[in-house]
């Protein structure tokens, strides 16, 4: 089964820094040792895992914190997200245990629970449902895990999409997002149609590029009719001759008619008596004979023949027109785009064919315009069925083209409608060509989450069973045996004992009820003896469980201390997982002993060890202390004395002057500290720091009293400080008086005893 191996977050607990998923492992392994002062939060920290053996945030704990332990098998466990699991494998001994097991004023203690002998069948059975549970345990972790990753893959493949379809949709200040595309999905999925194409897609993102709606467009307009009318006239036209002329010279020479007209009128008009070409008099006959056959109907013929030639070129600039009057693709809104090229293909072509009939009429007439007498020669002249084949094929063409120009007019007209409509399009094109994808994904996170419920589900039965099996084969009185056992071996004598009654235990002195509370020692003995019972009480197996120990000595002798360590050192060895946090340095120094060769073992093989230490300090810019876990320093954890840790916090305050000490509001402590035991060898005596320091002055009459003064100040000041526990205390010395006490301190060690010095120097570096 798994054991801790990080503890991978921590949010707004007290004194704790905040860790999350970029902070350095912890590196927990089977064996794990915590040291700690007092106040630097071990009891929050034994609360954490406190919260784990409950299934939820322990009452203590700060109000809406949050944390989370990972295990070597990849599971993870903590508040909000997954705060069940690992009730049954965490054990955790610590105040609060004591004070909901053991009621010392009642003298009575909650029962612990073996199963009974006779109860062999009921406890295989309970044996065997209880290993179900842990693979069924197993099993729902593992499917979590699944259920987890194909949530994320789920996710990350939802937040992905929307953000490339939020890329075609142009949407400015709003956004298109994950719960977006699931709505889509819900009402798109059985949509049976297909997407756009490319072209249609541009024309869509085009639209919902545009702030404002483009220019509506004129419709084409033309006269179909028209084409066949001119055709008709100017070929009736142009193949009459005029009435029969009484000039033998004009049906001789027909083309000669426009030439006499124009020359008897010059005559005429300008009283010319004699022909200008051959130079002859123009008689009075003559003239006569001219008048009559060059009368008004020709002039009406030719006046006819021009207005002919005037409509006719009209149409032509009306076809012209009609060309230059196609809109240009960009002119038209991206959706009407489609299929415009061959529209415009189509006018133009028609236009031109048209055009090309009409300039074959058009040179028609002009010869009959020259030669109004003659019939004009319609040999080349087009039919008339393919000149209006080309006027109906313009026709059709130009209908097709203002469709297309009605379309973008509509569209203009509504535009806010046609952005959505472009959105809504856009939108359902990704989401259909992504459908089977979501599908998949979907469908992995439901069969996920249905093996998990499934798992759960029997998990839950198997629960219910093993609970039934425990109410009828348990009892309590067992337990008494041992208990009593390990009081005895822990305090020496057999004076102190437990007797089981029907809801749990008496404390009993001498065989009688206990009166009064027992003293402190005797509390340590009785809470470390029931908690060591308890561990495999409820069919729990050793090997599983995963025990916290947040300091299992308190008011105890040497002896009993060291006793102590071992017998909890020794009945945790092969369980799973042991946790031990401490502010006893005794205590710690047992502990750092018995697992120093599993912390480091020979070469080749791994540790399973870890030792830790909870820093408190003042971060740079900050008022309040912080704690934070760290790997235990050296200093610490290869010598029994404090002496050499607390020196390199000396050392380092005097090599960084100017720099910011987060430990600094604890120097003056320290610093006493280290001249007590300083003083302790080089001036031994009962005299206490004062006299220490006036043997000092005796001894080395050298030194400069002056200077030593701050050294006067600090045992003034800390007089009181004659444990560890003091060290998280706030100081009255001022930083500068702090900072001429550890200059004095250095000076006055380089002077008594300059060896020792540069050795403990050599060491903390």
């Amino acid at each position: 089964m798994g054991i801790i191996t990080n503890i991978r977050l921590i949010h707004g607990m007290g004194i704790h820094a905040n860790r999350n998923a970029r902070s350095p492992s912890l590196n927990f392994r089977q064996y794990n040792l915590i040291y700690g002062f007092n106040g630097s939060g071990k009891s929050t920290l034994s609360r954490l895992f406190s919260s784990l053996q409950a299934g939820e945030p322990h009452p203590r704990l700060p109000e809406g914190c949050s944390y989370e332990v990972s295990l070597d098998d990849g599971a993870a466990y903590g508040h909000p997200s997954n705060p069940t699991g690992l009730e049954k494998r965490i054990l955790v001994f610590n105040a609060d245990y004591i004070e909901q097991n053991l009621q010392w004023s009642a003298g009575i203690a909650n029962p612990v629970f073996y199963i009974g002998a006779e109860q062999t069948g009921a406890a295989a059975e309970l044996t065997r449902i209880e290993d179900e549970i842990t693979k069924t345990e197993t099993a729902r972790t593992l499917a979590r895990a699944t259920e987890k990753t194909a949530e994320k893959t789920f996710a990350t493949f939802k937040r992905e999409r929307a953000k490339s379809v939020a890329s075609h949709l142009h949407l400015g200040s709003r956004k298109y997002e994950a719960p977006t595309l699931a709505k889509d999905y819900d009402s798109w999925k059985d949509d049976a149609g297909v997407g756009l194409t490319e072209e249609e897609l541009r024309a869509a993102e085009d639209t919902r590029r545009s702030d404002e709606p483009m220019p509506a467009i004129e419709l084409i307009a033309f006269d179909e009719p028209s084409i066949g009318v001119a055709y008709r006239f100017i070929s009736e036209i142009c193949v009459q001759s005029l009435a029969k002329i009484a000039l033998d010279e004009v049906e001789r020479y027909p083309a000669m008619l426009m030439w006499l007209k124009q020359g008897h009128e010059f005559h005429k008009s300008n009283e010319v008596e004699k022909c200008l070409y051959c130079g002859n008099v123009v008689t009075s006959d003559r003239r006569a004979q001219l008048d009559s056959a060059l009368d008004e109907r020709v002039d009406e013929f030719i006046a006819r023949l021009a207005r002919t030639s005037d409509r006719l070129n009209d149409l032509l600039g009306t076809l012209s027109r009609i060309e230059k009057n196609v809109p240009s693709r960009d002119a038209l809104v991206s959706e009407v785009r489609v299929g415009f090229g061959e529209a415009r293909r189509d006018v133009e072509q028609a236009v031109q064919e048209t055009i090309k009939n009409l300039i074959g009429l058009q040179k028609v007439l002009e010869a009959k315009q020259a030669r109004p007498a003659s019939p004009a020669d319609l040999g080349r002249l087009a039919s008339e069925t393919d000149v209006l084949e080309s006027a109906r094929k313009l026709a059709g063409a130009l209908l097709s083209m203002n469709e297309l120009i009605s379309l973008h007019n509509g569209t203009v007209a509504n535009f806010n409608k046609h952005k959505h409509d472009a959105e809504i399009a856009i939108r359902r094109h990704f989401l259909l060509e992504a459908r089977g994808d979501y599908a998949k994904h979907l469908k992995e996170l439901s069969t996920a989450t249905l093996h998990v419920d499934a798992k759960g589900q029997a998990l839950e039965k198997l629960t219910l069973s093993a609970a039934e099996l425990r109410r009828k084969i348990r009892a309590h009185g067992p337990a008494a045996t041992l208990i009593n056992k390990l009081i005895a071996s822990y305090l020496g004598h057999g004076e102190l004992t437990i007797h089981p009654i029907e809801e749990g235990y008496q404390l009993h002195r001498h065989g009688t009820l206990i009166t009064g509370t027992p003293s402190e020692g005797e509390k340590t003995a009785i809470a470390i003896s029931y908690f060591l019972s308890s561990i495999e009480a409820e069919n729990r197996k050793l090997k599983d469980v995963i025990v916290v120990v947040d300091d299992p000595v308190s008011s105890l002798d040497t002896k009993a201390l060291n006793f102590a360590c071992s017998l909890v050192r020794g009945r945790l060895d092969k369980a799973g997982q042991v946790i031990v946090m401490t502010h006893n340095l005794q205590c710690m120094n047992e502990f750092r002993k018995g697992w120093k060769t599993k912390a480091r073992p020979p070469e080749g093989k791994d540790p399973t060890a870890t030792f830790l230490f909870i820093d408190v300090g003042i971060p740079e810019g900050q008022t309040k202390r912080t704690s934070t876990i760290v790997e235990m320093s050296k200093l610490l954890r290869e010598y029994d004395s404090e002496y050499h840790f607390l020196f390199s916090h000396v050392l380092r305050f005097i090599e960084k002057a100017d720099a910011h000490d987060e430990h600094g509001y604890m120097l003056p402590n320290v610093m006493r500290r280290v001249l007590d035991v300083f003083l302790a060898f080089k001036c031994p005596g009962s005299s206490g720091l004062s006299g220490q320091m006036a043997k000092l002055y005796s001894d080395y009459p050298e030194l400069d009293r002056d200077k030593l003064t701050a050294l006067e100040r600090l045992s003034q000041i800390e007089s009181h400080s004659d444990n560890l526990d003091d060290l998280l205390s706030f100081s009255s010395m001022t930083l500068e008086e702090t900072r001429a006490a550890a200059k004095a301190l250095i000076e006055m060690m380089e002077h008594v005893d300059p060896k020792h010095l540069a050795g403990v120097r050599k060491l903390c570096r």
